[in-house]
């Protein structure tokens, strides 16, 4: 699907990429360690808001040095994984480089670095049409003007570069060209104050300079030309991200409509329309205990429709299920879902397609529902929360998967006495259906079944808070259903139902200390959640490493020790952090998704 044009590739291209590097290397790889300062300016204020996409750092070595001791870090660095990077060519290659810098510069890199690099760094791109390249404008708080000024001349001494001056509004502008290659574009760069901007098209030279005197000088700006943080879509973007992120990326989708070309399908038509409707993307990088990425698309209006938001967007005020799901779950699904309306809009395409088959289902679910329809009155009391979880077996066996499952969706049945033993018409409804489709499995299954074979039989459990119903003796798997007023569990296992309505809090995945640190901090809104506790999938490999080994080995023509070794190499890359996430939340004016790894330390 190409919706986005080529852009041209000049012949030039290379010799610009070249001449650029020459004066950004000793910049860029000074980001590794930004000092820690107060606060400074935005350098988003010396960015014209064209910009088509921006991306910025701020107080990158107290980011860094945080996250270089925590328990994360810390045990990466103790698996094989870690190990064998260390005797790979690639970090053969990265020392390599690190000598070649040392060498032109005549100084150890790290103190270098910690000397001259800045307090933030920014970098925008700009496009300029589908047939010319994007071009760049780079910026750096420098900590000392005067030893940057001394490190690039320096660097261009070495290795070749002429460099001629001139004057901008009363800023010294330096301009530096491959004296091998004197057809080669040139790179510009001007300090203004203690940020040093440099760029490959001197008109954006020229912009940030007029931007600064704007800033410096409190006067107004240029008619046509306004600074990025001063759009107030960035201010928007930024405002939905945390404070305290390490790095973040802006995207203007304005900046690149000229690219997009008109759609061949409904796919591509869906597409663009979700692009006409952003009005900026913008993600941020924590570093912590936890490595996350946050990403918001941001809508250009609040009267936003669109099929899918509608569907998974629920009113805030509705709790999460976390203190549902236990704490030795390898895996959860949790989220909320507008079941009335995914019912409708499904409902409606098939009767539109097939509307005797609707009708003669219809009827049918109508008699098992008690006379109840299915899509004006039963899928309203069908959520809006719904969610999956995966806990081990007891037993493993090699005709069976080895953990056993659960989904839960809540009942928003109006009018509930919680005290009354009757139930009501919906519960009645459910149990109907329910029970039609196990007796359903039941007879098939007795029907395909040996004449010697044991029957599978249907098993009632009434508790004084859920009814539970299972199959016993289908196999290795015993369905199960389990209701009340207030949830319907299908699961395959009578143990997972009984545990999912009498499982306490402190027991709950909600009590465990790394989930409530991540809720807090990255999912505290967002309701859609997918979860991967690897402390407990971690657990169940060390418990069960002799039977896995041998399931892992049958990919291998029954060889045991490859799978082992596969095995344990699963376990190495493992042991390095406790949980995996990725969350979601929908509102009228934006999406949120945010991603996440991490680990704590025994102690916290």
């Amino acid at each position: 699907m190409k919706l986005m044009q080529p852009i041209t590739t000049r012949s030039h291209q290379l010799t610009r990429k070249n001449a650029f590097v020459f004066v950004s290397v000793p910049v860029i790889l000074c980001l590794a360690a930004v000092l820690p300062v107060r606060a400074a300016a935005p350098l988003s204020q010396l960015v014209d808001e064209k910009a088509g996409l921006y991306l910025e750092a701020t107080d990158l070595n107290s980011h860094i040095k945080q996250f270089l001791v925590s328990p994360l870090v810390n045990r990466f660095r103790q698996t094989q994984v870690f190990q064998n990077w260390l005797q790979s060519q690639d970090v053969i290659n990265l020392k390599q480089a690190v000598h070649d810098i040392e060498s032109v510069t005549g100084k150890p890199l790290l103190p270098l670095l910690n000397h001259f690099f800045g307090k933030s760094a920014g970098l925008a791109v700009f496009n300029h049409g589908p047939k010319q390249n994007p071009s760049l404008l780079l910026l750096t708080t420098v900590h000392d003007r005067e030893a940057m000024q001394k490190l690039l001349e320096a660097w261009f001494a070495k290795t070749g570069i002429k460099v001629t001056t001139s004057t901008f509004q009363g800023i010294t502008c330096y301009e530096v060209r491959q004296q091998s290659d004197p057809a080669a574009p040139a790179i510009t760069y001007a300090f203004l104050d203690q940020t040093l901007v440099v760029t490959d098209r001197r008109s954006h030279l020229e912009s940030t300079i007029r931007l600064y005197d704007v800033k410096r000088l409190k006067k107004q700006a240029p008619e046509n030309q306004q600074s990025l943080f001063d759009l107030e879509m960035y201010r928007r973007a930024r405002g939905v991200l945390a404070q305290d992120v390490t790095g973040s990326v802006f995207l203007n989708p304005r900046a690149w409509d000229e690219h997009i070309k008109p759609p061949q399908n409904e796919i591509e038509e869906g597409v663009i329309n979700w692009w006409k409707k952003t009005g900026a993307l913008i993600a941020g990088l924590h570093l912590k205990n936890t490595v996350a990425l946050e990403a918001v698309i941001l809508f250009n209006s609040e009267a936003i429709d669109l099929p899918l938001l509608n569907i998974l967007q629920t009113p805030a005020e509705i709790p999460d299920q976390y203190t549902l799901i236990p704490k030795k779950a390898l895996a959860a699904l949790s989220g909320q879902l507008n079941m009335n309306l995914l019912t409708n809009r499904i409902i409606s395409y098939y009767a539109d397609k097939n509307p005797e088959k609707w009708q003669k289902f219809h009827a049918i679910s109508r008699g098992l529902l008690g006379g109840l329809d299915p899509v004006t009155e039963v899928s309203k009391v069908l959520g809006p929360s719904v969610l999956f979880y995966s806990v081990p077996r007891k037993t493993l066996s090699f005709d069976a998967i080895s953990f056993d499952g659960l989904v839960a969706m809540q009942l928003s049945i109006p009018d509930v006495d919680s005290k009354s033993t009757d139930k009501s018409k919906y519960q009645s409804a459910l149990e109907n259906v329910a029970n039609f489709l196990m007796n359903s499995i039941l007879a098939h299954h007795n029907s395909e079944s040996a004449a010697d074979a044991q029957p599978s039989i249907l098993k009632i459990e009434d508790h004084e808070q859920y009814h539970l119903r299972w199959i016993e003796s289908l196999g290795p798997y015993q369905p199960a259903y389990g209701i009340n007023e207030r949830q319907l569990v299908f699961a395959s296992s009578p143990q997972l139902v009984r545990e999912f309505f009498t499982l306490k809090s402190e027991e709950s995945l909600a009590a465990l200390p790394l989930f409530q640190s991540w809720k807090e901090t990255f999912f505290r809104e967002e309701k859609q959640l997918c979860f991967l506790n690897i402390a407990s999938i971690r657990a169940f490999i060390e418990q069960n490493s002799d039977f896995l080994a041998e399931q892992l080995s049958k990919g291998h023509a029954g060889d045991l020790e490859k799978g082992k070794k596969k095995l344990a190499g699963l376990k190495s890359l493992l042991q390095s952090f406790d949980g995996l996430f990725f969350a979601a939340g929908l509102q009228k004016t934006q999406v949120r998704v945010i991603f996440g790894l991490g680990a704590l330390d025994p102690a916290e």
